[in-house]
């Protein structure tokens, strides 16, 4: 992007860095507050700025801000704004490079992502009310896409489909509580995938097995595997546990204790994913 924020973790640390490419005009309060108009003479005091982080903004302020200013940025970050419901504004701005939303109560989709075909990094966290992930499609240049929950667990998908399509995505980190078709098989797809984050318990060991076999050898995934790292024990029904196995419905146990237990969870999980590999026609229950 040049002279801006690399990728999607760098903007969201720009907050803490302000760097000179960043603008940031977040409100003081903890629910994100409410823009004052006034401080649109900030962004005109700053033609250098190319990357904006603005909360408390409503429908009419978000359309002024896209209509007058947002040509000047090639990302922004609208952090706490959960009263905007009409994104499609954007679509005015084809040079955006990086969106990022958190936290949103309005929104039931995104925007035409073809009117953003420069757009490469995109973050959607805590929509509660997008459940429908057709929009993506379009966004065929995207190389980094955040989507799901970040502090609610409550967001719920109906397919995964429309992931399948982005076939240029290089990091996804798909965070949601539930995908309503429970289908694993759309995320087959991304073969180009270098770093995958998905909750260990959003699919069924078998799911998992069938991923591992799918994406690339490479892919950095805790998620990809039988067994999460090791973690320090924790005190759960009378017992102590400090290994966690990869699968929805699959429990926290103790290395020592369930050692056998253990192991035959991950022969099974390996013999799934050797399956999955010999027969690419095989799929997941």
């Amino acid at each position: 992007m040049g002279s801006g924020p690399k990728n999607l973790v760098e903007l969201r640390r720009a907050g803490d860095i302000q760097p000179s490419w960043f603008l940031d005009l977040v409100q003081p309060e903890v629910g994100g507050g409410r823009f004052n108009l006034g401080q649109f003479s900030k962004i005109e005091a700053n033609p250098g700025a190319k990357a904006l982080r603005v909360s408390g903004i409503d429908q009419s302020t978000f359309e002024r801000l896209v209509s007058s200013y947002g040509t000047q940025f090639k990302a922004i970050e609208f952090w706490k704004c959960p009263r905007l419901e009409d994104l499609t504004p954007l679509e005015d701005l084809p040079e955006l490079r990086m969106v990022s939303f958190y936290w949103n109560q309005r929104s039931t989709r995104l925007w035409n992502l073809g009117c953003t075909p420069h757009l490469t990094a995109l973050r959607v966290e805590d929509f509660t009310r997008l459940h429908r992930l057709d929009d993506l499609c379009a966004g065929q240049a995207l190389r980094e896409l955040i989507i799901g929950d970040a502090v609610w667990s409550k967001s719920t998908f109906e397919t995964l489909e429309p992931l399948g399509t982005l076939k240029g995505l290089l990091s996804l980190c798909l965070l949601p509580k539930r995908i309503d078709d429970g289908r694993v098989q759309p995320l087959g797809s991304l073969t180009n995938l270098e770093k995958l984050w998905i909750p260990f318990n959003l699919f069924t060991t078998e799911q998992i097995a069938w991923l591992r076999a799918r994406l690339p050898e490479a892919v950095e995934s805790q998620a990809l595997t039988a067994l999460l790292p090791p973690r320090p024990a924790m005190e759960l029904g009378g017992r102590s546990r400090d290994v966690l196995l990869v699968g929805k419905g699959k429990p926290f146990l103790n290395s020592e204790l369930d050692a056998a237990r253990i192991r035959k969870h991950v022969l099974k999980f390996e013999e799934m994913v050797t399956s999955f590999r010999d027969d690419p026609a095989l799929e997941p229950e």
